[in-house]
């Protein structure tokens, strides 16, 4: 994950933090929330921190302890303005970043027609999107009105070293098929390095939608494969807009899977649980030709394990050196690593038994 919130500083400015919007209806109370999250996240492990390594060996987690502040919380109450001057505002707060590279969790609040919009900033090197989804249920349950959250402690997993290194050259030899000498990566905004050039946008399905959208994901892709269809529907975007843009190689795309199980426990919350799948279109495919070129990759990949050695070979970052690590990476994806990189939550974690509403 450093690796990757290094390549995400260089060409947007903001590093690997992510964004989850909540939209409420009605009005929730502003002091009332703030107070919640300062019970909560005071002297909490996951506020403010670092990573450090001894002797280039295994990373360990160094926390700051501090108190969350409320008015670090930015606060908007919009009454007669539009959705484009909304969507301007949470544009802002979304993409605005962190004040410093320690600063991992922020808050943003909005009013706005007889609804509430959370805005949750949270930085990768501590949640994953289903961890930072269930630290905001945990935040929200009215059934933990004054309980602080403990970060639970975990391994380092300094052990079975044969066992990752023999995922880690099974993945070499996967990304090796992957990153011919053939391939060109088609990029956007390859000479842009300012995050000027990169936006925020979000949108939302209703229920009538989202269930058309499954039945097309069955008919077309099969069982279970709404994470594929939907990947197919992106490509072809994406692909008619290299087409606009004059852009030529292969669509390289990058996709988190996450190795827990449908309902996990809040000790699961913390660090990233990801995993990774790689995918590989040709521009010219069809749409029916993307979705089985697709469908291909990733039965390939389940079957040989590939998210596994991924997270298996990554912990050999443990006792790597980091700079031998980068220039391996380097080497091994050359100068494009992706087009653009998709996520894809089957199963939400955020679940309200009990919500902490006035």
């Amino acid at each position: 994950m450093a690796a990757l919130n290094n390549l995400n500083k260089k060409h947007t400015g903001l590093g690997n933090h992510s964004q989850l919007i909540l939209i409420l209806k009605g009005y929730l109370d502003q002091k009332d929330f703030a107070n919640k999250l300062s019970i909560t996240l005071s002297d909490s492990n996951f506020l403010k921190g670092k990573i450090r390594r001894a002797w280039n060996l295994a990373p360990f987690w160094v926390s700051e302890s501090v108190k969350f502040n409320p008015s670090d919380m930015k606060y908007f109450q919009l009454e007669n303005e539009s959705e484009k001057q909304l969507n301007k505002i949470i544009r802002s707060c979304a993409t605005k970043p962190f004040i410093d590279d320690k600063t991992l969790l922020g808050f943003d609040l909005i009013h706005h027609s007889n609804q509430t919009y959370i805005i949750m900033k949270f930085d990768h090197k501590m949640f994953d999107a289903r961890g930072a989804e269930a630290l905001l249920e945990y935040i929200l349950d009215e059934n933990n009105v004054d309980t602080q959250y403990n970060l639970p402690a975990q391994g380092a997993k300094l052990h079975s070293w044969k066992e990752k290194f023999l995922s880690g050259q099974k993945i070499n030899r996967f990304l090796r098929s992957i990153y011919s000498k053939e391939i060109e990566v088609a990029v956007l905004g390859q000479n842009n390095e300012s995050n000027n050039s990169h936006n925020f946008y979000y949108t939302t399905f209703s229920k009538d939608q989202t269930s058309i959208i499954d039945k097309h994901a069955i008919k077309d892709a099969g069982y279970l494969m709404n994470g594929i269809y939907l990947l197919t529907a992106v490509a072809k975007k994406f692909d008619s807009l290299f087409k606009k843009l004059k852009t030529s190689g292969d669509i390289l795309i990058p996709i988190n899977v996450d190795i827990r199980a449908t309902k996990f426990t809040h000790s699961k919350i913390f660090f990233n649980n990801v995993s990774f799948m790689l995918f590989k279109v040709n521009q010219n495919f069809s749409l029916k030709e993307t979705l089985q070129s697709l469908k291909k990759q990733f039965v390939f990949q389940v079957k040989n394990k590939i998210p596994y050695h991924f997270m298996n070979a990554s912990l050999l970052m443990r006792i790597m050196p980091l700079n031998l690590l980068t220039s391996f990476m380097n080497f091994r994806m050359k100068k494009n690593q992706c087009s653009f990189s998709f996520s894809y939550i089957a199963e939400q974690a955020f679940f309200f038994k009990k919500s902490f509403w006035p």
